[in-house]
């Protein structure tokens, strides 16, 4: 699986100014999207687009707030009834 368009979970961390333990952290809560590959933990470059830019000039996006809506907008669609594959 390719890494393009994720950062890895310490550059996140590094931009929230919080640990990669935190991170975790907020992930297990459901605000924080990641993915894993071979033990390795990325997070999505959207997401911290998301976050770090904000209609509110000099402010940050409001973290539980940001991650409902990128929850929203980038959940798998549900399958269909009947549908073949």
């Amino acid at each position: 699986m390719s890494t393009s368009g994720l950062v890895p979970i310490a550059e996140a961390a590094e931009v929230f100014g919080r640990s990669a333990w935190t991170l975790k952290r907020w992930y297990a809560k459901e605000l924080l999207p990641v993915v894993i590959i071979t033990g390795q933990w990325y997070v999505p470059a959207s997401f911290l687009a998301m976050v770090t830019t904000s209609p509110r000039p000099g402010r940050a996006g409001v973290l539980k707030d940001v991650a409902a809506e990128w929850f929203a907008a980038n959940a798998p669609a549900p399958a269909t009834a009947g549908a073949v594959a």
